[in-house]
């Protein structure tokens, strides 16, 4: 590294032009433009991605430039977000004769977040530069749950040559104990070196950055394959750079999960080990990119309480769809006070003490109580108020006990799972008199005040009633007049 590498990232007299992008991916440079009044051009990766690959295609005016492999180098030189100097170096190729060059970059150089405050591509022959390319390279978060790695300086130059330097040096110091005072300055002029230019090597970097698995002492981590990870249809799971692990630590989950998708709605990407599973619904954002790795958008991400990962607002038909995560399996993460309509429920038990009863008043349901229907989507909590699974509207249910939780009426629909009242109907059987249909049009609803599309007319017995409030805010009462249809009170005499 003869050059001073401040010096390379502190130019500001740029002045910028648009390059070609060839269809396999290349951005064509033409190095006859006047160096400093040169190509600015994007690159965006994700955080923590390793081996994405900058393509470059080198030009005279309108011919390949030819590079001899022996004698050029072309090297990278960035200032990250974090204040960190990046130097990366392409190896050479046989693709070099025809001006392509790749540089691969590492993931020490995607380790923090945000836009590259310098960066410049180097092209030297005989060390004689004959380039200097400006562009912008942005680093996406990879922050589902601000899980982040901190950036520390890398050179994959300096790694090689501090190697082969120490190499030399004890070759030296067998032969001669008397050239120590020699020894001992070269490596200290190697050590001001580093220190001058803010880089450590592979190996300092590889022991300072340790897994988050190491941060937890005496707990011997479960890790899963991922075959045990039931991947659903349209996704599968993606096998290149960044690819899905799982691991479990304690009751603590550690989630990395990259996908592939050709299918743009809304979907459940797989279903995690039941080990794994939160006992109260996850909910954060992940990132959604097209099928070459671009235009990443944000994207909401749902870890239910049957294991079931869902994606939510992808707008990609052919998607690449990552994450990065940690949760605890027994921690509800209850948040607010209070109910709201969205069954999003606060307060009461806020610290996973399932031995808890927080529903009070609790009693069998009447005998003419005949079932509930689910009006809306709504979360069931568990006796202890943890809240649990989400049930969409259309299904019913016949339910055992009633109770009282924060003012609002709660049905139980199942061994542990009980519903607010507010999201149901309730249907109650009877004796009723005979009605005449006295609209032209009248209003029809199932049993979860779901329109039903049927013309009727004449006289009906009535068996049972219906009411519930819509999704307007309005109550509606309704009559039975056959199998789950229900004729609008207000249209019945």
């Amino acid at each position: 590294m003869d050059e001073n590498i401040k010096d390379i990232l502190d130019q500001d007299t740029w002045l910028p032009a648009t390059p070609d992008i060839t269809k396999d991916g290349y951005i064509k440079i033409d190095l006859n433009k006047v160096d400093l009044v040169t190509y600015s051009f994007n690159k965006r990766f994700r955080q923590g991605e390793n081996g994405p690959q900058l393509k470059l295609w080198f030009y005279d005016g309108n011919q390949p430039h030819q590079l001899d492999k022996d004698n050029s180098s072309v090297t990278l030189y960035g200032l990250d977000a974090g204040d960190k100097i990046k130097v990366i170096s392409a190896d050479q190729s046989d693709t070099w004769q025809a001006g392509r060059v790749v540089i691969a970059l590492s993931s020490q150089a995607m380790a923090t977040a945000g836009q590259y405050k310098r960066c410049v591509i180097e092209v030297k022959n005989k060390d004689q530069v004959i380039a200097t390319i400006n562009f912008n390279l942005d680093v996406l978060p990879n922050d589902f749950y601000n899980l982040n790695i901190g950036s520390d300086p890398f050179s994959s130059q300096v790694d090689e040559k501090v190697k082969n330097t120490i190499n030399y040096f004890n070759d030296i110091s067998k032969e001669a104990t008397d050239k120590y005072d020699g020894l001992k300055q070269a490596i200290d002029n190697i050590t001001d070196q580093i220190a001058k230019n803010n880089i450590v090597t592979k190996d300092i970097f590889d022991n300072k950055v340790t897994s988050i698995e190491n941060n937890i002492k005496d707990i011997e981590p479960k890790r899963f394959d991922v075959s045990s990870i039931a991947w659903k249809d349209p996704f599968s799971n993606y096998t290149g750079f960044g690819q899905t692990s799982l691991s479990m630590i304690g009751d603590e989950v550690l989630l990395s999960l990259s996908a592939n998708s050709y299918n743009s709605s809304s979907a459940t990407i797989c279903t995690l080990p039941s080990e794994v599973r939160p006992i109260a619904e996850k909910v954060g954002h992940g990132i959604s990119m097209d099928g070459d790795g671009h235009d990443a958008q944000p994207v909401l991400i749902s870890i239910l309480t049957n294991g079931d990962v869902v994606v939510q607002n992808n707008t990609h038909d052919h998607a690449k769809i990552v994450l990065t995560t940690t949760y605890n399996v027994k921690d509800p993460d209850l948040g607010g006070s209070g109910n709201d309509d969205s069954g999003n429920i606060g307060g009461g038990n806020t610290g996973g003490n399932t031995g808890t009863t927080v529903i009070t008043g609790i009693n069998a349901t009447s005998s003419n109580l005949e079932k509930v229907g689910v009006i809306r989507d709504s979360k069931v909590i568990s006796k202890s108020g943890v809240p649990g699974r989400t049930i969409s509207a259309g299904q019913d249910f016949q339910p055992s006990h009633n109770g009282t939780y924060n003012g609002e009426y709660y049905y139980q629909i199942s061994t542990d799972e009980w519903i607010k009242g507010y999201d149901v109907t309730k249907v109650i059987k009877g004796n009723y008199n005979d009605v005449t249909i006295s609209a032209s049009n009248p209003r029809l609803y199932n049993d979860c005040l779901q329109n039903v599309p049927r013309s009727i007319s004449g006289t009906f017995h009535v068996d049972a009633s219906i009411s519930g409030i819509d999704n307007n805010g309005n109550t509606i009462h309704g009559l039975r007049i056959s199998i789950n249809e229900y004729v609008d009170q207000r249209d019945a005499g």
